[in-house]
């Protein structure tokens, strides 16, 4: 059995937390909260931000899902391919701009819902994965980063191999826990 970990922001790094402002009307909403490639474009756009810590990070779940250019890097040298990347430039009064990445995984239907802990949303019918869950092995292939389908929890799952390269690193701003751990916000 494979070993998956979740990432994404770390609520509690306050040396690396950021604030965005208002996103850019032409990313769609719906396009990348339920993962819809189709309705992204990948010309650059940016977004002004302001900084609360004393690095940036380098993934922000929060309203709009970055990935810092240092996390693209990674994954694009581990092989990773089922990922679309849109350039964002983050800007701020102090003449600041840092180079991100809204960044849309493929969502996989591979939890075993029966040995995960989660909630079902009466309004919408998605799920919430609020504790522990189990992922099916055999859905996943050989992906080393996906988000699972069809749930309003903001994070990705990803491989050992992908979590030991981003420890290796010393990424930071980052949350990563391992599936039994999980406790969903």
């Amino acid at each position: 059995m494979k070993k998956y970990y979740t990432i994404e922001s770390n609520a509690w790094d306050r040396n690396s937390e950021i604030r965005l402002g208002p996103v850019p009307a032409a990313i769609d909403k719906r396009a990348y909260l339920f993962d819809e490639w189709q309705y992204i474009n990948d010309q650059e756009e940016f977004i002004y931000f302001e900084k609360l810590g004393k690095e940036m990070p380098d993934i922000y779940t929060y309203n709009l899902p970055l990935v810092s250019a240092r996390l693209k890097d990674i994954l694009d040298d581990a092989g990773v391919n089922n990922v679309f990347y849109k350039p964002i430039y983050l800007y701020n009064d102090a003449d600041e701009t840092h180079q991100y990445y809204l960044m849309l995984v493929r969502p996989l239907n591979c939890v075993v819902w029966e040995k995960s802990k989660h909630t079902v949303s009466e309004f919408s019918g998605l799920k919430k994965i609020v504790g522990s869950f189990v992922i099916n092995d055999r859905e996943v292939g050989n992906y080393k980063i996906f988000k699972i389908k069809d749930i309003l929890n903001r994070f990705w799952v990803i491989s050992e191999e992908i979590k030991e390269k981003i420890e290796r690193a010393g990424l930071v701003g980052i949350k990563l826990l391992g599936l039994p751990e999980y406790y969903g916000l």
